[in-house]
């Protein structure tokens, strides 16, 4: 097989590629090879699909969410809003607090357990991205009718999942609510909190400047699901293709996982990464 090389793409600009399979539209495929001045090669592709995924962009929303920032009031308050890993709030005492809440409802459906595990790991990892350490996790949950069959496949395995993530990072999980109701057959919405705490010196934020950066990479191998990960669970294809190869494995960041990320700010000396879903 060879390999498709970047030199490769430039060469064999006619070559069709899969990227409505993908999820891709034909404009956003025009305007990636507009952006690279060629095609992209076949991991470039893949890893477009998923960055420019709904899952991970909220392509179709984010101009709706965009008003939250431009209507928002001022205030001293808060050092992180709209844009940021998560939000920062100053407490006082050069101390802040951060807070990041994520869906992750299709996903759960599908595969519960690993759905709302992983949901509460993109958290974790977001709180760990601003600089600070998480200190609990929380949970709101929404299932059809009690008494369904469905609800009695999907909720034990959401809940076990969420506790199983959060204690294998000896979190505590604080809080919640749980609801049913008919209008949320076949989906469950599933939302997970993170709280962490932090000082104002040690706020970090999404951006890298300067050549010769170091990148750390550390995570799980990645599985059968391949780079899409959730946004694959996320996706129209899932509902008509049926479940994927999800990897049932546990955080690869146990307990001193975190205290090694918040550490690392200060051991590394190098520029603010962004954080990706744990992966190597």
């Amino acid at each position: 097989m060879t390999a498709d090389t970047v030199a490769r793409a430039a060469a064999t600009a006619g070559l069709a590629q899969p990227y409505a399979e993908l999820g891709l539209t034909p404009a956003e495929y025009d305007r990636i090879q507009e952006t690279l001045g060629r095609r992209p090669t076949s991991a470039e592709l893949a890893l477009y699909s998923v960055m420019w995924s709904e899952h991970c962009s909220y392509k179709s929303s984010k101009v709706h969410l965009r008003q939250f920032a431009d209507k928002a009031p001022a205030s001293a308050a808060l050092l992180a809003g709209i844009g940021h890993n998560a939000g920062v709030v100053d407490i006082g005492q050069g101390y802040a607090v951060t807070f990041k809440i994520e869906s992750h409802n299709h996903p759960s459906y599908v595969e519960p357990h690993q759905g709302a595990a992983t949901g509460v790991g993109g958290i974790v990892r977001d709180i760990l991205a601003m600089g600070a350490r998480p200190v609990a996790v929380l949970d709101a949950l929404r299932f059809g009718p009690a008494a369904a069959p469905d609800t009695g496949r999907v909720l034990p395995g959401v809940v076990s999942g969420i506790s199983f993530y959060g204690n294998c990072l000896g979190l505590p999980n604080i809080g919640g609510e749980l609801d049913f109701d008919a209008c949320y057959a076949g989906n469950p919405l599933v939302n997970a909190l993170c709280v962490g705490v932090m000082r104002h010196g040690d706020l970090q934020v999404a951006a890298a400047r300067g050549l010769g950066n170091q990148v750390i990479l550390f995570g799980s191998a990645t599985g059968p699901d391949g780079v899409g990960g959730a946004s694959v669970l996320a996706s129209a294809a899932s509902r008509t293709s049926g479940r994927p190869g999800w990897p049932a494995r546990p955080p690869s960041w146990p307990r001193p996982g975190p205290a090694a990320c918040t550490s690392g700010w200060t051991q590394c000396h190098c520029a603010t990464p962004r954080w990706g879903r744990p992966r190597s």
